[in-house]
């Protein structure tokens, strides 16, 4: 669980750059999960990555997997 009192820099006064290279790096991370067919793998992956959002101020990340049938 995050600590609502620990200070860190937020989304907002991240340069633009430094937000896109964490957010490609969640969406690679994301993806790399999704294609171990794992569900626990991606659902641990899902966590880190909404802790990680929220930690700097962001609303959070949520996967949703589309069957291919």
């Amino acid at each position: 669980m995050i600590d609502p009192n620990m200070k860190s820099l937020g989304l907002r006064e991240m340069h633009p750059a430094q937000i896109e290279a964490l957010m490609e790096f969640i969406g690679m991370s994301i993806n790399l999960a999704a294609l171990t067919n794992d569900k626990e793998i991606v659902e641990e992956t899902e966590i880190a990555a909404d802790e990680l959002v929220r930690m700097f101020g962001g609303n959070g990340v949520r996967v949703f997997i589309e069957a291919d049938y």
